[in-house]
């Protein structure tokens, strides 16, 4: 099964093209970061601006791989080979993306699912980096440890935005109002 970056960026263009979508804030976390830089070089005019919630940001030629030294390593290790499933790899828990409360971990486990390699080793062709023109803003989740996307300096890159927020990587859950007050401030600011 090859289930890459280009399937989930092709499924969020459908789902403007099927809803009838403009003037969209298209928020991508972790990966998406990814998803979203693609369907913005894809569909710029839909868009009104991007926001990294401590995600990938992406580099044209560059895969998830590519940005983020040694995950390639780690994704082979986490490879579902033993369940004949090789094309996966295992998610991570709650708890290792800092999540501590147990109502939330248990929630997230019944929702959690593997994670296909192949979305991380495909490269992003963005070749006329229609994305720069866009509103961009990076949030960082600060509390999150040793996290893969601190290495990430959209704060020192030309025309981008910047927040923090303390929670850990998945605030969407851990911190919900927290985000989405934040959310809406940055949707206000770019009205």
């Amino acid at each position: 099964m090859n289930l890459n970056l280009s399937t989930h960026i092709n499924d969020i263009v459908q789902v403007f093209e099927y809803q009838d979508l403009y003037d969209v804030v298209l928020v991508g976390h972790s990966y998406g970061g990814m998803v979203i830089g693609g369907v913005a070089e894809k569909i710029p005019d839909r868009i009104r601006s991007m926001v990294f919630l401590d995600a990938y940001i992406p580099q044209d030629g560059k895969s998830g791989f590519d940005l983020i030294p040694g995950l390639r390593d780690i994704y082979e290790q986490r490879r579902l080979k033993e369940e004949g499933k090789n094309w996966l790899v295992l998610s991570y828990t709650p708890e290792e993306f800092g999540v501590t409360n147990n109502d939330d971990i248990n929630w997230m486990k019944s929702r959690l699912c593997p994670m296909p390699f192949h979305t991380h080793d495909e490269p992003l062709s963005i070749k006329e980096i229609k994305p720069k023109r866009l509103s961009r803003t990076y949030i960082t989740c600060t509390d999150f440890g040793d996290s893969m996307f601190h290495s990430i300096k959209s704060k020192e890159s030309d025309g981008w935005d910047y927040f923090e927020l303390r929670p850990g990587h998945d605030s969407m859950i851990t911190a919900p109002e927290e985000l989405s007050g934040l959310l809406l401030k940055i949707i206000n600011n770019n009205d």
